[in-house]
């Protein structure tokens, strides 16, 4: 079985608009046949799990972190989305969003952790999809804090390094408050810039930032609210 890229927006194996439920059901997933938990899956009954809806993309992911020496992490990020392997929502975006905010950092100049842009992607991977709804916190924030955690070596009793990834956290998923339904790109490029400016303010640690992006999805999100987007271009649609 092998995904059909023009079904990215929706099932991966027929295309039909997925369901999202309040309760959990149980799933197999069709590409490497592990039960789950799921709250997000097709009406026609086939699943991917996280692992399997996330791995190709970040193989770009690591691609791209790997092969560029840019510091403006807004830049990576849209590097990195416009691969056909990275679909229009999903628990990709979750990794990619710390990933970016560390190797952007390292770009710049700063010191960082060995391994640490590895050991985002990592932790962000363990971020399941639709959390946003299902959990009160976006994954893209809380990628925003994994970084922190990782830049500065936090950890459950480290009471500074660790309050300090916890505020990186807030501060981003303040700027999601949109009464608007999900959109990954949006939380994405939200949460970058959040960091940016998280980082530079509380950490004296200053990147590139590109003028604000438009965005070039919408045809592909039915839930886009367009205009009450800071993103949205209506030369796109």
């Amino acid at each position: 079985m092998t995904i059909d890229m023009q079904s990215r927006e929706n099932c991966a194996v027929c295309g039909r608009p997925l369901v999202y439920g309040t309760e959990e059901v149980t799933k197999l997933c069709d590409f490497c046949g592990k039960e789950c938990p799921a709250l997000i899956y097709c009406p026609e009954g086939h699943y991917i799990c996280d692992t399997c809806h996330s791995s190709a993309a970040l193989d770009i992911l690591r691609e791209v972190l790997n092969s560029t020496n840019s510091a403006d992490p807004t830049a990576i990020l849209e590097k990195v989305m416009s691969h056909p392997s990275v679909p229009m929502h999903g628990p990709e975006h979750h990794a990619m969003v710390p990933a970016i905010i560390v190797a952007a950092v390292k770009n710049a100049g700063y010191p960082v952790p060995e391994g640490a842009v590895e050991k985002t992607i990592e932790r962000g991977s363990k971020v399941p999809g639709g959390w946003c709804g299902s959990h009160g916190v976006c994954g893209a924030a809380i990628g925003v804090g994994t970084a922190v955690s990782v830049l500065t070596g936090a950890t459950p009793l480290t009471g500074r390094a660790r309050s300090l990834a916890n505020e990186a956290t807030v501060f981003a998923l303040g700027r999601m408050l949109d009464d608007g339904p999900r959109c990954c790109k949006r939380a994405s490029r939200t949460a970058i810039e959040a960091a940016v400016e998280f980082l530079k303010t509380r950490m004296d640690i200053h990147l590139d930032l590109n003028e604000k992006v438009k965005c070039h999805y919408t045809t592909r999100n039915r839930e886009c609210i367009k205009e009450a987007c800071p993103y949205y271009d209506s030369t796109s649609v």
